[in-house]
């Protein structure tokens, strides 16, 4: 009976843990391109949690995606040689 109970409780622990890593995998490209000011986290936030649910395939895009950093510039710095 024990052993019943210790396999329960490390059964229970190892689903804790996978739980706690898709939570943090699927959040991983969203705060990666928060952080680095990119101008669609929000899409890459989106993509990397639906990308949990295509196995892993649109995963990996996010986090490309949430290091290529798209800031873009006014139209009128771009023109003003000034700036």
């Amino acid at each position: 009976m024990a052993l019943n109970i210790a396999a329960l409780i490390v059964l229970i622990f190892v689903a804790g843990v996978v739980v706690y890593l898709l939570y943090f995998l699927g959040g991983l490209p969203g705060r990666i391109a928060s952080q680095r000011g990119h101008s669609q986290a929000d899409a890459v936030r989106i993509m990397g949690w639906l990308g949990l649910l295509t196995g892993g395939v649109l995963w990996a895009v996010a986090l490309i995606w949430a290091y290529i950093t798209t800031k873009s510039e006014p139209a009128a710095a771009k023109l003003d040689p000034a700036a």
